[in-house]
């Protein structure tokens, strides 16, 4: 039966035979990994794919230099300054969350982005701390005494990233979020994972002067995934996945 499902493919060799042909539009996607699992790569080459097939990317990075990522990307054969299409930026001075709510909108308007990358969920969450705005909503704590105590952290956090993924998914992008691996865990609060659409784990281990990469995708709506852990490798053009 033919999938009705409107779907991207996501220019990771090898990842769109295994998911039905690409993520489902419009949906958000959670990238989670360890250090050098392959997250930004992952990120970069699923924006550079879609800039070379005349759709439009913005990647968000909260953490590392625009430069920087271009400049490993370009080492995999992706020139990011020879596409006119598709931006990687990084926000200064973002002070409560609707300073960057309005770079995202303005940025993806300007470009009309179908693509958005933001990296990453561990800064985001520690952004969160920080502005003013996330903890609008939820009540004080009140105590027998009288007294009123702030709401726990993670009740912040937790408001904060329903209220991000549902704007973020009333963007009209296809987007990934990155990840830092937490225990069990597929983000740093736990929680993200119950509101995302799909989620593909990266990881890597070393044996000896070996590295040896796999991919896993536990979650993934409206698409029937091939079962377990697949091999993964990153050379010439970016991340492929093995059969």
């Amino acid at each position: 039966m033919k999938d009705s499902v409107e779907r991207i493919k996501t220019g990771i060799f090898g990842l769109d035979k295994i998911i039905e042909g690409g993520f489902p539009r419009n949906s958000l996607i959670i990238v989670s990994g360890g250090p050098g699992s392959g997250k930004s790569i992952f990120c970069l080459q699923y924006i550079y794919y879609g800039a070379k097939n005349n759709e439009s990317g913005l990647y968000i990075t909260l953490e590392e230099d625009p430069n920087d990522l271009k400049e490993a990307a370009k080492k995999l054969g992706m020139d990011f300054d020879k596409l006119k299409n598709c931006k990687i930026i990084k926000p200064s001075e973002i002070k409560d969350y609707p300073d960057l709510q309005k770079i995202i909108e303005e940025e993806i308007k300007s470009l009309n982005a179908k693509r958005l990358v933001i990296d990453s969920l561990s800064s985001l969450e520690a952004l969160c701390s920080t502005f003013e705005s996330a903890g609008k909503g939820i009540s004080l704590i009140r105590l027998r005494e009288g007294y009123k105590i702030p709401p726990e952290k993670k009740a912040i956090i937790r408001r904060f990233l329903y209220n991000f993924v549902h704007h973020i998914k009333s963007l009209g992008v296809t987007a990934i979020l990155t990840s830092e691996i937490q225990n069990a865990k597929y983000s740093p609060s736990g929680i993200t994972e119950y509101l995302v659409d799909g989620i593909i784990k990266l990881e890597y281990e070393a044996v000896g002067n070996i590295v040896q990469r796999s991919i896993f995708i536990p979650k993934m709506r409206k698409t029937n995934i091939k079962a377990g852990r697949l091999g993964m490798e990153i050379g010439k053009g970016g991340i492929k996945v093995l059969e």
